[in-house]
């Protein structure tokens, strides 16, 4: 049993195969468990797993991709602002996402994320496929996002600049360290 409480930032770690994804899974309703799952009053999740890139219309363009995943007008007004802040600008924006580098994908993928305003964000590995730069662009967006993040990753670095509490998954159980 465990609960997370609003604005927290907690890192989900354990080996491989020890149930991370599955959990991550459960959280985004995503797959079948046995046990109960509560989510607080207004809470809006959002799901990055570590597939998200193959979620991606290879015959859209990154703008197009962006446009039409931007739930409302206000959101598709910040769509370039967010593809910016991705090191997406000019006429990179028109690149059809089948062109696209791994990390690029990957890129996208969390910009998508981001516009669609969720207060609870899991993350699942975001920061496989990404350069440095991109790693530290990640952070800083991260950093200024307000709502509550559940991120797994094997990157220290990235979860020590992001994370106050940590979750081990281990032998079927989660255990928790401030």
């Amino acid at each position: 049993d465990t609960e997370v409480q609003r604005g927290e930032r907690i890192a989900i770690v354990g080996s491989n195969g020890a149930g991370k994804t599955t959990f991550c899974k459960i959280l985004a309703g995503e797959t079948d468990y046995d046990g109960e799952m509560t989510l607080g009053h207004n809470v809006s999740l959002s799901y990055f797993s570590q597939h998200q890139t193959e979620r991606l219309n290879p015959d859209r363009t990154i703008l197009e991709e962006m446009n039409e995943s931007a739930p409302n007008s206000e959101a598709r007004m910040k769509v370039r602002d967010i593809l910016g802040c991705f090191l997406f600008s000019g006429e990179a924006v028109e690149k059809k996402i089948r062109v696209l580098s791994g990390g690029e994908k990957s890129r996208v993928a969390l910009a998508k994320i981001l516009l669609l305003s969720s207060n609870l964000l899991v993350l699942d590995e975001p920061t496989n496929h990404l350069d440095i730069r991109s790693k530290e662009m990640l952070i800083e967006a991260l950093e200024n996002y307000d709502g509550t993040l559940l991120i797994v990753s094997h990157d220290r670095y990235f979860l020590d600049s992001l994370v106050g509490k940590v979750y081990e998954i281990k032998n079927g159980g989660l255990r928790e360290y401030l």
